[in-house]
């Protein structure tokens, strides 16, 4: 492949079978993930508890919600776009350690100031793992199996989800609140050696930030031999420039960037409302027992950890874009079953059915595209950015609903706000992901 003082090319590199040691950047990578994924559910299963060891009431309890909510914004737009100038396992490594140190510490609080104070800011850091483990999982991957493995580690932050919701109240009921949070908190440090030692940095990064030959081969030998006489490595991909979040802005980029923080914010804004107040809005207008509703929301679960391997199948038979179109399209006209009358349990499981399909589980595609995008030196900042937005839609989410529900809307409005949002996002998916740069691509040396 390389001749004397020859130059290799990343992506024809990366772009050979898959070996052991790269499944096995993959799996830590999966585990990272579920472990966020355990941190995001877990809160909302506690919230009895929490509110009663806190002394408070149960509705107070929304403020620490808020606060993670704007503190991940802040982390996706702030922190995961520095992994761009420093290097994708740098960022996740110190924000792994930060979201760590700071959940632990979320268990010796006793306000509830305290409380919101302390996750408003682990989650600025939790907001610098998963946007580049992402990118991470994809500057690993061949280009042809790049969509497939990003939604598969997703899939194993839906897993993580899963075992919050289950995990986190045996451990609040049997002993107390604190017993989740100190979970989520140590899980993360305990995992902190091992990704420092194991976890390499993506060579499509060291490539193209013009890190020494040395660094590059480093990481490519585990994947494959390299001949001594190599020279240098290249990347054919578009120079950005020294400022990533300008770039995503520019050559062509504007669109592209507010179609995909659109379609992001839509996605971000149903999972909101849906996760907020669908059982709630049974319970009140459909005549559903309240323990009743929430069991029948549970089965959103199940899609969420389902749906991700069918997505695998539809790419491989429509294209990453055009299957996307078809989800939200489907998922969005699926909400409007609410309207049915009389509007039954099995309805209702179809419904949360569909939202863990397409707006949780389907998630996954919608990142797999933004990097797939973008090239590596501006992909975090992009999924950074287009994540960070659909954070600060999706705080509108909690309050629409609420709204719906204190005028008592009709069934009708309740599923336009539900539907109508995923049929943006099918818009927005469908033009931006036609705007993707195809030319004008240059080689990027490693010095």
């Amino acid at each position: 492949m390389a001749q004397s003082g020859s130059r290799v090319d990343i992506e024809e590199f990366m772009d050979r079978p898959l070996g052991f040691w790269r499944w096995f950047v993959f799996a830590l990578c999966g585990l990272a993930m579920a472990i966020e994924g355990y941190d995001l559910a877990m809160l909302a299963t506690i919230v009895p508890t929490l509110a009663e060891g806190l002394g408070v009431d149960a509705s107070t309890i929304s403020v620490i919600f808020v606060a993670q909510g704007i503190g991940l914004a802040l982390g996706y737009i702030v922190v995961a776009p520095q992994a761009d100038r420093i290097g994708r396992k740098t960022v996740i490594v110190w924000s792994m350690a930060g979201f760590g140190i700071l959940t632990a510490a979320t268990a010796f609080a006793n306000t509830l100031g305290m409380v919101a104070a302390l996750r408003f800011a682990a989650f600025i850091f939790f907001g610098g793992i998963t946007t580049n483990i992402i990118s991470l999982v994809a500057e690993f991957s061949p280009k042809h199996l790049r969509a497939r493995q990003i939604i598969l580690v997703n899939a194993c932050f839906a897993l993580g989800a899963a075992g919050g919701t289950m995990l986190a109240p045996v451990l609040a009921d049997r002993f107390d609140w604190t017993a989740a949070f100190l979970l989520g908190g140590i899980v993360p440090l305990a995992l902190l050696p091992i990704l420092l030692v194991m976890l390499p940095e993506s060579p499509r990064f060291l490539v193209t930030a013009g890190r020494p030959v040395e660094h590059v081969q480093q990481v490519l030998s585990r994947i494959a031999p390299i001949p001594a006489e190599v020279g240098s490595f290249s990347a054919q991909e578009d120079e950005t420039g020294r400022m990533p979040f300008t770039a995503i802005f520019k050559d062509g980029r504007t669109l592209m960037t507010l179609l995909f923080a659109v379609a992001s914010g839509m996605m971000m804004f149903v999972n909101n409302i849906f996760a907020s107040w669908a059982p709630t809005l049974w319970h009140l207008q459909a005549g559903f027992k309240m323990e009743d509703a929430a069991a029948t929301f549970a089965v959103s679960a199940i899609g969420a950890i389902v749906w991700p391997f069918v997505m695998i199948y539809l790419i491989g038979a429509l294209g990453l874009k055009r299957t996307l179109v078809v989800c939200y399209l489907v998922g969005g006209a699926a909400m409007f079953v609410y309207t049915v009358q009389p509007f039954t349990h099995a309805l209702a499981a179809f419904m949360a059915l569909t939202y863990g399909s397409i707006v949780v589980g389907a998630v996954s595609g919608l990142y797999a595209l933004i990097s797939s995008s973008y090239p590596t030196q501006i992909r975090a900042t992009a999924l950074g950015f287009t994540a960070g937005v659909g954070r600060l839609f999706a705080i509108l989410g909690p309050a629409i609903g609420g709204y719906l529900l204190a005028e008592d809307a009709a069934p009708v409005l309740v599923a336009f706000a539900f539907g109508f949002p995923l049929a943006l996002a099918a818009l927005a998916v469908g033009i931006g992901g036609g705007l993707q740069r195809c030319s004008g691509l240059e080689a990027v040396r490693a010095k």
